[in-house]
Order: C-alpha cells, then structure tokens, then sequence
C-alpha cells in the first residue's frame, strides 16, 4: 500500500457543485468493498495503473456526501482554477441528479465515476475507467466507448436505449429498456435468476445480445456506416447529448416494436424456403446464421437461427410451425459442447426484451442468408478491396508495400500461418494487412523522410492501431517494431518480428495510450481464439517460443525493446515536432 497522500485543500467546486477533497487512501475506506455481480471488489485504488496512477502529482478523489443536482457533468482530471490537481474519481454518496449529460473525459483514461445513489439523466456516456452506478440509473441513452472502460449497474435501469462499441457494461436488472446495440460483440450483460437441475434458483450474469440495429431507434441523421457496413453512432450526436436533447426517434415504432414481427417473419420463411428445400448456412466470423426446415412429432416447422461462437455460445432461433400457424422465439445459452444451460422460451406476442434479440436476430440471419450471392455480383474492383480487408492477399501482394526490402523469413512463415488459419483467429485482434498508401502513418506527418521510415504491415488491435516496421537498417531483422495507436501514441513495441510473435502468443491485443503500450489479459472475461493452440504449436515448432501465459511476460519483452530504442525513437519523432507521452520522454 503507498504512504498516504496529503490533499492540496479540503474542498473545491467542480461543474457549480462544492466537493470534499480526499486522498485515496480515504477513497479506499468508501469504495474498496464494492463488489461485481460475482462478488469480486471491483476497486483496487493503489494499484498504480493508468485507472489510478500514483506518478501524477496531486492526485485526488472528489466526494459529495449529499445528493447533488447539476446542469452538466464533464468529468474532467482538474479545472482552470486548480490546472495542477489529478481527479482519480468522482464519489457521490447520494443521488446525482444531472439535467443533460454525464460524459466522461477521454476514452483512453478519465476519472471514475462512482454512485451510490439513483443516477438520473437525459445522456450518459461512459469509458476510460471502472465506472459504477449502485442505486439504478434512469436515462435516455447511455453509451459506453472502448475497452479502456468498464461499468457496473445496481438496481433498476430504465432507458430508451444502451449502446456499447467495445466496453462492458454490467447490469443488475433491466425495468425497462427499450433497446440494446452491441456494434461488434456482445458487450452488454445482464443478471438473471435461472431454475438449476436440482429446482434451485440461482443468479447467473450472461452476455446479452443486441436486441435491434441502431437504425430501429435512432433518428437516421445520427447513424453511421461502417467500412464494414456496420451501423454506429456519429454525425455529432454528442452536440446533441450535450445540449441535452435525444438522439431517440420515438416515430419509429414499428421498427423498435417489431409490431409487424408475424408478417415478416412469415414471408422470411417463404423467401428462404423458395430459395432453397433444405439447410441454408452462412458462416462470418464466429457467428453461424442458418435457416433449417425439419419435421418434429408429425409437424413441420421452419427455423431461422443466428449462433454466436468463440466463448459467448448463444443461439437465438425463431420458428415457424406451418401446421398450426404459431411463431416459437428461443434465446439459448449453451456450454462448451453445445448442450442448453439456460433458455428462454416464448411466442412472438410476449412482452421482454429476450425475446427482442430473437427478433432482430432471426432479421439479420435473412440478410445475411439472401445476400449470399450478391457478392458474386460485385465487379473487379470491390473484390480486390473486400481481400485486403479479409486478409485474403497474396504472398506477392503483400510483398508490394516492402518495396526493396526483403521480407523477413519470419514474417513470411507468419504470412503461411495466417493465410492456412485466417486473420484474428490466433491472436486477438492481430492480423497481416496490406496498406500500400501510407494514409494512417501521415496523419502524423506528411514530411516524406518521415513516412518513409516505416512500413505498416498488421492491424494490432480492434479500435484501429497498427504494427510497422521502424526502418533503421537495410536488413529488417535488425528494424524494432512499434506500433501507431488510433487515438495516440508512438511506442516501441519489440526488437524485431519474432519478438512480435513472441507477444502475439498471449492472444490479447495490445493497448495504446499517448503515453504508453502494453498488454492486459482480464482472466475473467478472456476468449479464447479459436486458432490458439495451432499458433500455439507452430511458434513452439518454428521458433521454439513457449506461450507467454502472463501480462509480466509480455513486459519483459517491451522493456527489452524500450531499452535498446526508446531514446532514439523519441529523439526521430522529435524532429518532426510529433509530441512524446510523459512516459517516454
């Protein structure tokens, strides 16, 4: 435990409202025996990480023992009367009542936000800590923003909409939520009391699945696209949640109702039946989505299914039984065999948001089964784009964006394995690309020396960094690698590729802040990838590299490769006036 930090004053008043000023180790005696829905302590407020760092100077809590109403709530880490403070958290001991919105400061690193009371709102949006909400929360929107974040919600959650783009989101119950939109995974989940084989009634948390597209609920001036097709929240929707207006097209009932389900379920099955008189599959990353007529007990029925794999296994099916003309929704979840653990059955009239993400699955299995053949129909030019992104390239391809430079055996061993196993299937998030034009690297600068000095070859996580080659020789087995964080941050990551490779085998992706990189496996909410234990064998046969199986492990790699390059990586960014982190310099 760290010696007990002195406050800089007793009091000070943030966004209007006079907060108690309190060290951590007075913040530990109020928020330390928080627990999860799995009784674990979810605060840990020494542990010196980018959550609750103890190299900043002045680091403090704000607490407010009343309850406490205000216009707007920016939970920024200090304010223009008090600029050399570091806020770690907010504690309200009551309820915070805020008239527009609750926004958290930086997706990469803000202050906690932690409530006792009700939380009650227009919009919430939450990310760059653990953030913790014990009385319920009443609002409009609540949206939660990369995995530098994390929220837990007690007590009763009232809310047209909960959207997450890569943050967890753990709730209690849901009173009544309208609408939930996962952007890529499952990252929303829920408690629910389940009937265990012995007639016991036990509380289990499991992911829950998006109940509707964006575009159900949202008024369409503030969805986005996608490269994928993938619908996400933009448009300066957060001018929007600041001026304390909704992003909620409440006209769109039909859509977020499904009060036309019967129908267009219906003529799915008809369309889908015509197409094909037996099992129609498509497989897209880990998720199978699968329309199945089949007989049971005399009668026939027609299934429309989505299943979503890689540690999540959940299957939601929709069915339609032609002799007696009744519609059957089924949310599942499944263990590793894919024998039922818990399900939740019901017609399509019945009231609850599981039977929504039936719903809006069985929706998005008929789009995706009727627009199988429409890639066929793509011309040259959109085949060759969709490959890049697939990975699916060819060696040769690859080999174009290295120009003179021969390609490390390595990394052509490497280049083998990925095109035998596919992209993010090893290793989380991590796969070979192709990108010939440079754009990403001149976002820093666009002097050619600069540009010029590395060359990009692998996508390192989910929100958009990449891995290059930093070019400091002729021959690329004595280049660092380093890695181009989406949001900042130039860091040196290993001494060449098989020390990438070496990293790559924790199968968890990398994080990047403007100060630092590194890698975290949560145990708890680790997936395994489905390509693991191949990568696993191969870097052991290839390389003789044992799996690194600890978040230390990777540290000893990137401080060998911090030790041998940091300096003069710095001291190259330099002279282009690229801004260095506090930790590099």
């Amino acid at each position: 435990m760290s010696k007990e930090e002195k406050v800089p004053f007793e009091t000070m008043i943030f966004s209007g409202v006079t907060f108690k000023v309190i060290n951590r180790h007075e913040a530990h005696e109020i928020i330390g025996d928080l627990t999860d829905f799995k009784d674990q302590k979810i605060y840990n407020v020494f542990e010196d990480t980018w959550r609750f760092p103890d190299y900043e100077e002045n680091p403090i809590f704000l607490l407010a023992e009343e309850d406490v109403e205000m216009e707007s709530f920016e939970m920024d880490f200090s304010t223009e009367e008090h600029p050399d403070i570091f806020i770690l958290g907010f504690i309200f001991k009551g309820n915070l009542n805020v008239s527009k919105l609750i926004t958290s400061y930086d997706t990469d690193n803000s202050p906690a936000l932690i409530v006792f009371g009700k939380t009650t709102t227009v919009n919430i949006t939450l990310f760059g800590s653990i953030h913790y909400l014990g009385g319920g929360l009443k609002c409009d929107v609540l949206t939660g923003e990369y995995n530098h974040g994390e929220l837990f919600v007690k007590g009763d959650v009232t809310a047209w909409l909960i959207y997450s783009d890569d943050m967890w989101m753990h709730f209690e119950r849901f009173t009544d939520v309208q609408a939930i939109v996962n952007v890529n995974r499952p990252d929303v989940l829920i408690c629910s009391s389940v009937t265990d084989t012995d007639g016991s009634v036990i509380m289990v948390e499991n992911y829950f699945p998006s109940t509707h597209k964006l575009s159900d609920i949202v008024n369409d001036d503030f969805v986005e696209y996608t490269s994928y097709g993938t619908e996400i929240l933009g448009n300066n929707y957060l001018d929007v949640f600041a001026a304390g207006l909704s992003i909620i097209d409440y006209d769109k009932t039909d859509q977020y109702l499904f009060t036309d389900f019967r129908n267009q379920f219906i003529e799915m099955v008809r369309v889908l039946s015509e197409k094909n008189e037996g099992r129609i599959r498509e497989t897209i990353s880990d998720t199978e989505y699968q329309y199945v007529p089949f007989v049971y007990e005399g009668l026939n029925y027609s299934q429309i299914s989505e299943e979503i794999a890689n540690g999540f296994n959940i299957q939601m099916r929709a069915l339609w039984c032609h002799d007696t003309e009744e519609i059957m929704l089924i949310l599942e979840y499944q263990d590793e065999e894919g024998n039922p653990k818990y399900q939740w059955i019901n017609n399509e009239t019945a009231p609850g948001i599981e039977m929504y993400c039936v719903k809006a699955a069985a929706m998005k299995a008929f789009e995706v089964l009727t627009a199988e053949n429409d890639e066929e129909e793509e011309d040259e030019d959109d085949d060759i784009e969709y490959a890049e992104y697939d990975s699916s390239f060819s060696l040769e391809d690859f080999a174009v964006q290295f120009g003179n430079y021969t390609i490390p055996e390595d990394l052509v061993k490497l280049y083998e394995f990925q095109e035998e196993y596919g992209s993010e299937t090893y290793s989380e998030c991590f796969g070979l690309l192709v990108t010939n034009d440079k754009t990403g690297i001149k976002t820093w600068s666009e002097e050619e020396e600069f540009y010029n000095s590395f060359i990009e070859f692998a996508g390192a996580n989910g929100s958009g960094s990449s891995y290059a080659y930093w070019l400091i020789d002729e021959d690329l087995n004595n280049c660092p690698i380093v890695v181009f964080g989406d949001e900042g941050g130039i860091h040196v990551v290993a001494e060449n590729i098989r020390k990438l490779i070496h990293l790559l085998t924790l199968d968890t992706e990398i994080s990047v802040d403007f100060d630092s990189c590194y890698f975290y496996k949560d145990e708890e909410y680790y997936h395994e990838n489905e390509n693991k234990e191949e990568f696993h064998d191969w870097a052991k046969r290839e390389f003789n590299l044992d799996a690194l199986e600890s978040n230390e492990e990777t540290e000893v790699i990137l401080n060998e490769a911090k030790e041998k390059y940091k300096r003069k990586l710095n001291d190259f960014l330099v002279k282009f006036d690229i801004e260095i982190g506090d930790e590099e310099e």
